[in-house]
């Protein structure tokens, strides 16, 4: 339905849905009463900047201007008939003055507070006039409001584009879900990536996406514009990690159901190169050097089998021996000149280790140490070619690491109930707390100029000055 007004300027719509015009004359008893009623002017956010917006309290709701709100939110506003009109995602919102109703959609729905004209303004109850819009309000710890035309609903993580853009995954009963999403304003866009695809893998200057689809082709998404992904090779090995050159002119990936091979890609030719094949399998965690040529990786060895052989074979009495199978962190680096060159352990240690990352130049490797012993603290260890480990952090339990910008930001346990976040200088030594969280809060990221981050309850919400940001529902 075309928005033009059939009778009316934008510029009198404005007026008449705001004054009492638009609903008919104010009686004596309405106007005695908007005479004691106490006008306010309050701080929201709304589709995430910081506004003033008239309101009433009344019997315990808050009603705010229709003519502020709807402005910044932006929903399309008319007259027709003698009643108010509001649009927005799709939704038709009518109202009147007096009435204790809101018809959305052609379906009423009760009012606690009657729609009120007050001074020539017309307000009406807050909360029920967003979710009418189908748009979203949310109060947090501190009492601010934030009010978002259209968030994206049920995101399961996400992962920094740029400092301005993230990528917002969906995990649907068909298949995954994946949105740009701009963090300022709330704006998405679905991207064009089949439900199949493997998790996208993002160059390091953000511009293109890598993934695999379940025949193991490998497609790369340009994200600097609205396009096609374009497959660069079809090959049909299995990928189960991809990872692009410091560059973004090769990807390197693990080969096989074991990850037994690590190769590269050459996305322009479609050609792949084997860099080590050396039949260890179970091979994970795959980093490359900015060179290219030194390549970090963990394995874990499969538990064996163990049977008693006084018994016989009928019985089936076996075990599973699980000593030897925790993941140990090797490097390879590439190195024609060297005769049978092999694969360097850097460690031996029975913990597990997750959160593995390589530095650029491959002189050091990070990992948080988790012990079997239930007991003992996860902790940030970092291990050099010389094979010493030495912790990096190991105050309180850690239950996620990201690393950006040459340092690490720490989740972890807090003060019991509430989780802190850590900043840790690898080069300064030092470490800082920077954030108190929720406790329902279960995962950060993070990205260099982008502001932190977080899952909490379902919703990702980002640090927008010391106050938590909801960016989806």
């Amino acid at each position: 339905m075309s928005m033009v007004l059939k009778k009316a300027s934008l510029a009198t719509v404005l007026a008449l849905s705001v004054g009492t015009a638009s609903v008919g004359a104010v009686s004596a008893a309405t106007a005695t009463a908007a005479s004691t009623t106490q006008l306010a002017s309050s701080a929201y956010f709304v589709n995430g900047t910081a506004v003033q917006l008239g309101t009433i309290a009344e019997k315990g709701k808050t009603l705010v201007s229709l003519r502020d709100l709807s402005s910044k939110l932006g929903v399309k506003v008319h007259v027709e008939s003698g009643a108010i009109l509001a649009k927005l995602n799709g939704h038709t919102v009518e109202l009147k003055s007096g009435s204790g109703v809101l018809k959305v959609d052609g379906a009423e729905q009760k009012l606690d507070v009657a729609v009120k004209n007050v001074k020539g303004i017309t307000y009406v109850e807050l909360q029920a006039y967003v979710e009418a819009l189908g748009a979203s309000l949310y109060k947090d710890e501190t009492g601010t409001i934030w009010i978002d035309a259209k968030l994206l609903a049920n995101v399961d993580r996400i992962q920094w584009v740029d400092a301005q853009r993230y990528i917002a995954s969906q995990e649907t009963e068909s298949g995954r879900a994946d949105y740009l999403v701009e963090a300022t304003t709330g704006k998405y866009r679905l991207l064009d990536i089949a439900a199949d695809a493997s998790d996208l893998v993002l160059s390091p200057n953000g511009d293109k996406a890598a993934y695999t689809n379940a025949n193991g082709q490998v497609s790369v998404l340009d994200l600097t514009k609205i396009s096609r992904p374009v497959v660069v090779s079809n090959d049909t090995n299995i990928k189960p990690e991809l990872v692009w050159s410091a560059d973004g002119k090769s990807i390197f990936f693990l080969q096989g159901d074991k990850g037994s091979v690590i190769a590269k890609l050459d996305p322009e030719i479609n050609k792949i190169t084997k860099i080590l094949d050396d039949k260890v399998d179970y091979k994970a965690n795959l980093e490359v050097s900015a060179d290219g040529k030194t390549f970090t990786y963990t394995v874990t060895k499969p538990g064996s089998v163990v049977a008693d052989g006084s018994k016989p074979v009928e019985a089936d009495d076996v075990a599973i021996d699980m000593k030897g199978t925790e993941p140990q962190i090797y490097q390879f680096t590439v190195d024609p000149t060297v005769k049978e060159n092999k694969a360097v352990q850097l460690t031996t240690s029975v913990d597990d280790k997750v959160f593995v990352h390589a530095a650029a130049d491959a002189s050091s490797v990070v990992y948080v140490s988790v012990s079997g012993d239930a007991a003992a603290k996860s902790a940030l260890v970092q291990v050099g070619k010389d094979k010493k480990t030495a912790p990096l952090y190991n105050e309180q339990d850690v239950y996620q690491a990201e690393y950006s910008g040459g340092k690490w930001y720490l989740l972890t346990e807090g003060d019991g109930t509430n989780p802190f976040v850590y900043e840790v200088d690898p080069a300064a030594g030092s470490a800082k707390q920077l954030h108190t969280l929720s406790e329902d809060v279960s995962e950060i990221f993070v990205k260099e100029g982008a502001p932190l981050a977080v899952i909490r309850d379902g919703r990702v919400f980002l640090d927008q000055n010391g106050h938590w940001k909801p960016v989806s529902r």
